[in-house]
């Protein structure tokens, strides 16, 4: 449990957002629950030794020649949640075995493309493992039925310090490289094509989504930082307390953009007020959650214009995604819906949000952090807070008796 209070007077906190009432649990909240879901998360040095290993590694590949490397994921887009994290890697590959690819000619899509995806994936692992890393192919990530998103998942080990080392687990992804050195021209491009095809024509694609790693990422990466740590603690919920055992495959991504379309939502109340937002926006996301499952409630982050789509333009996908149980869109492209295609118990997952916000709503700060599901992932974030904390003093009295 976080150690500021006594019992007792935790136990007199109570959310009260009204004007003039007693903020102290708000004040807690924000000031000492937020900041250890956000500490230790950067630098992020293990996972940023690991991604560059891996580039400098397939620069050396002779199956593909690429353009250019993408840290998306968590890390790339400043979401990471300590303890619980690995590196999503982009590769925007020009050729396999020598052969050009051409995302407009359909070498990435359809069943061709999914073969070509799998032997490039297959290939390159094996040519990983023959440089003595652990890699194997795997299907990663997919967000859509009946379709194949692969990807490389290889274990690298990186010095953290003088004394430590960290296995970080890269997932490599394969896309297509639509256009040469520019993500937000690639964007453009790729959007371009579907606005241009007539509405009922429209379907997700999987190469489109991977081909998009660099605009998503930019998206959320103008995102506020306060707005941030309400999506660090929402994942750190998930991942950290027991639920990711209990309802596994719910992913990271789809946690992050709800978090962040709840905390939009907020931004255009009347009401709102900065001052007390980060423990109102945790409030929201739980209460979006359970609203996207029971409701079927339609979650929308808007990227603006420059990423971004209209309302008009997500409704003219709807016939995509309309028989999904739950709808979480895409920042950039409207007809990914990030929820299709999970096994989840979204029911379950449901519950446990509603539980939990009425938890943050009617008990104490005492019960919030010794008897919710949000407490043990709290407890987990402070033994590996102190965790670091040791082995940093230990690396510096080392240092200091040289």
């Amino acid at each position: 449990m976080l150690k500021t209070y006594t019992r007792e007077e935790l136990e007199k906190m109570f959310y009260d957002d009204e004007p003039g009432t007693n903020k102290s649990y708000i004040k807690y909240f924000n000031g000492k629950i937020l900041p250890l879901a956000n500490a230790g998360t950067s630098p992020a040095v293990a996972p940023c030794a690991a991604a560059a290993t891996i580039h400098e590694l397939l620069g050396q590949c002779p199956l593909i020649t690429f353009d250019r490397f993408h840290n998306g994921g968590s890390l790339g887009r400043r979401t990471l949640v300590r303890k619980d994290f690995d590196v999503d890697l982009s590769v925007f590959v020009t050729e396999f075995t020598g052969r050009v690819l051409d995302y407009w000619a359909g070498d990435w899509s359809g069943e061709a493309g999914e073969r070509l995806q799998v032997d490039m994936m297959k290939d390159v692992a094996a040519w990983l493992c023959d440089q003595n890393f652990k890699a194997v192919e795997v299907e990663h990530g997919t967000h859509y039925k009946h379709c194949i998103n692969p990807a490389v998942q290889v274990k690298v080990t990186v010095r953290t310090g003088m004394f430590t080392e960290a296995d970080v687990d890269v997932d490599v992804k394969m896309a297509a490289n639509v256009v040469r050195g520019n993500g937000r021209a690639q964007r453009d491009a790729l959007m371009k094509q579907l606005w241009d095809t007539p509405p009922h024509l429209r379907q997700a694609d999987p190469a489109r989504e991977a081909a998009l790693a660099e605009a998503l990422t930019a998206v959320v990466k103008e995102i506020p930082d306060w707005d941030k740590s309400v999506v660090r603690l929402l994942k750190c919920w998930y991942k950290l307390s027991g639920l990711k055992d209990r309802i596994p495959f719910v992913p990271s991504v789809l946690l992050e953009v709800l978090a962040l379309a709840a905390a939009q939502r907020l931004q255009k109340l009347p009401t709102h007020s900065r001052r007390f937002r980060d423990a109102e926006a945790f409030l929201a996301a739980l209460e979006l959650l359970d609203a996207a499952v029971t409701r079927r409630e339609v979650v929308v982050l808007e990227a603006g214009p420059v990423w971004g789509y209209t309302r008009a333009q997500a409704e003219s996908c709807r016939h995509v995604w309309r028989n999904d149980p739950v709808v979480v869109l895409h920042p950039i492209d409207p007809t990914c819906n990030l929820a299709a295609g999970c096994t989840v118990e979204w029911a379950a997952l449901a519950d446990e949000a509603r539980t939990l916000h009425e938890v943050v709503l009617t008990r104490s700060m005492w019960d919030l952090l010794t008897d919710s599901s949000l407490a043990p992932a709290l407890k987990a974030l402070e033994i590996e807070m102190k965790l670091q904390r040791e082995r940093a003093q230990h690396e510096r009295a080392v240092a200091m008796r040289k």
